[in-house]
């Protein structure tokens, strides 16, 4: 990035006070975690929400439209053992990739497309939205502990190395739930996009429905 761009970069994010993670679920039945960073990676608050209605309300009253950057995470598309993406989303089988990819082939297709009008929404409030994907950020930054998904012992070791690795303070010494890990990662996200350069401390990985999926590196 040139020094014009950098300079483009720091006035546009120098206001940014709060970080928000949202960890979408595929349905209001499971529950959808959100998360808050300060500049100073402080951990500010963990919740969590079922309907996606209380979401916008929840920001509103969090901080200023303009002091916010969010990363709201690409929910698993429940649907797909029906779709184009049965095989590939079947663990038994190895991914094929064909020796000659269509150039309109898009990997992000397969996520649901939950989330999509609230990211529209928070767009139109003059809100930095982005989105990720929390299974990848976490094979990145080398976070996945090596214990079954979601059981109890994974979770702890997760919230262990966010707290060690990426150097997250304040976070509290009672269990998380999976869901406030995941947004947490997420917070992490919109941090980095604010307070660092592309390619160096987050990188553009893709779009779903026309809203740039970033991944902390």
């Amino acid at each position: 990035m040139n020094v014009e761009k950098s300079s483009l970069k720091i006035n546009k994010f120098n206001n940014k006070l709060c970080f928000v993670g949202i960890s979408l679920t595929s349905s209001s039945q499971s529950e959808t975690g959100i998360a808050v960073l300060d500049r100073n990676l402080n951990l500010i608050r963990v919740d969590k929400i079922f309907a996606i209605n209380d979401l916008e309300p929840y920001l509103k009253n969090l901080a200023p439209a303009d002091s916010l950057v969010i990363c709201v995470d690409l929910p698993k598309n429940i649907t797909a053992a029906s779709g184009k993406w049965r095989q590939e989303s079947k663990n038994v089988n190895f991914f094929r990739a064909r020796k000659n990819l269509d150039s309109d082939f898009e990997w992000a297709e397969r996520f649901s497309d939950r989330g999509t009008d609230f990211c529209k929404t928070l767009g139109e409030m003059n809100i930095d939205v982005y989105r990720y994907y929390g299974y990848f950020t976490k094979n990145i930054l080398k976070l996945n502990p090596p214990y079954k998904s979601r059981s109890p012992v994974a979770c702890k070791a997760l919230q262990m190395n966010i707290q060690n690795y990426l150097k997250i303070e304040c976070i509290p010494t009672n269990l998380i739930a999976i869901s406030g890990l995941d947004a947490i990662i997420g917070a992490y996200t919109a941090w980095k996009i604010a307070t660092s350069e592309e390619d160096d401390g987050y990188k553009l990985i893709g779009k779903h429905k026309n809203i740039d999926i970033v991944s902390a590196v």
